[in-house]
């Protein structure tokens, strides 16, 4: 086997060891850990060695794995520079406050929408919602509301990899009739999600871009909506709208064409 090829599928196996150790969420014997990872219990062992030497694992007195310490550090590094959490957090709190629903900050993360923060309004009536939680990037606004200001193929691309599944009869599926969805969008400057992952929620999410003009994120907020022809939905889409060019502009964004900006990076 070359030198390169090994190289590679031995980090491709530590990648999975950490995995496995962040889904358990408890430590692991290596019986365990080799079983979850699918790898040889001696060749688990051999790439642990190291791991733990470089802090990416650790092991217990029990002689059980865990994820170490060094991760921890790069994580807390991570977290440092993405300063869209708490730029956006005063905008998610002003909306779920004067909409009653919840206001979400989110970004598409290879084939899925990632969910970076949550505001709750405390209501009873009200969509329950995690930090990480991860949802359908072509029925939720806030997927919608990116993907139309990427370039054509790296929207296809990401919809081809991820699927386009009908959860209800409202989801949009196939790629033509998802591109004149936005087109929609990028006219209106917002994306509303209409019973298209569930009946009975609606959402409406507005793109953050940032100082390259790129989008990046999105600001939704996501309730039981009667309908986006209320009035209460529009206040809702006025706020996000508000909000996004807010911490879009906090991003570094000049307010320049959204249009031109896409073209440039087709």
């Amino acid at each position: 086997m070359p030198e390169r090829t090994f190289h590679v599928q031995s980090v491709s196996k530590a990648v999975r060891l950490i995995d496995c150790l962040a889904a358990a969420k408890r430590p692991l014997s290596l019986q365990e850990l080799s079983q979850a990872a699918g790898i040889p219990k001696t060749t688990a062992f051999g790439l642990l060695a190291p791991m733990r030497e470089a802090g990416w694992a650790e092991q217990n007195e029990a002689g059980r794995y865990r994820l170490g310490v060094r991760l921890f550090e790069l994580g807390s590094i991570v977290s440092a520079s993405w300063n869209i959490v708490p730029v956006a957090r005063p905008q998610l709190q002003m909306i779920a406050l004067q909409t009653g629903q919840s206001a979400q900050l989110s970004m598409i993360d290879k084939t899925d929408v990632l969910l970076l923060d949550n505001a709750d309004p405390g209501s009873s009536l009200r969509i329950v919602s995690e930090t990480g939680d991860r949802l359908p990037v072509h029925s939720t606004a806030a997927g919608k509301a990116v993907l139309a200001y990427l370039s054509p193929m790296q929207a296809r691309s990401i919809l081809r990899a991820a699927g386009m599944p009908s959860f209800t009869p409202h989801t949009i599926t196939g790629m033509e009739n998802m591109e004149a969805a936005f087109e929609q969008i990028r006219a209106q400057g917002f994306a509303v999600e209409d019973g298209e992952t569930r009946i009975g929620l609606r959402s409406v999410a507005a793109p953050v871009f940032d100082v390259t003009g790129a989008p990046r994120y999105a600001i939704s907020v996501l309730g039981m909506f009667r309908r986006v022809s209320e009035p209460d939905f529009q206040v809702a889409r006025e706020l996000v709208e508000s909000a996004a060019r807010f911490v879009s502009k906090e991003l570094g964004y000049n307010g320049g064409s959204d249009r031109q900006n896409r073209q440039e990076r087709q």
